[in-house]
């Protein structure tokens, strides 16, 4: 199922709803016209699956996935001229494993690896 961000309901201990119910399924975020710029995977109101970001004018902007609300795995986010802005990998808990940052230009800003 596919709903729209106003549709949903956001409760304090950051579960989603619908229809208040915990919702299963993707939402949508869109622009003030029209575009997509969000799309977020939930399973029983908490944040799983993949979710990905655009810029309003289409550009990607950011993607990772997200395991019961936790972040896994390999999270990127990009300038608007298409240019890496961060990449970060986490593991199965949480945990940052590595880090990079860069700046719009491609410079490197921070490039950081945990220490097994």
């Amino acid at each position: 199922m596919r709903v729209d961000y106003d549709d949903v309901e956001t409760e304090d201990d950051l579960r989603v709803t619908y229809q208040g119910e915990p919702f299963t399924g993707e939402v949508v975020e869109r622009s003030p016209q029209g575009q997509v710029i969000a799309l977020t995977t939930y399973f029983q109101g908490m944040e799983d699956g993949p979710s990905a970001e655009w810029y309003p004018t289409g550009e990607r902007k950011a993607e990772g996935n997200v395991r019961y609300g936790t972040a896994v795995g390999v999270h990127e986010e990009w300038h608007r001229n298409g240019n890496p802005a961060a990449r970060v990998e986490f593991d199965d808990q949480g945990k940052v494993l590595s880090r990079q940052r860069w700046a719009e230009d491609g410079t490197p800003i921070e490039s950081y690896v945990a220490q097994g």
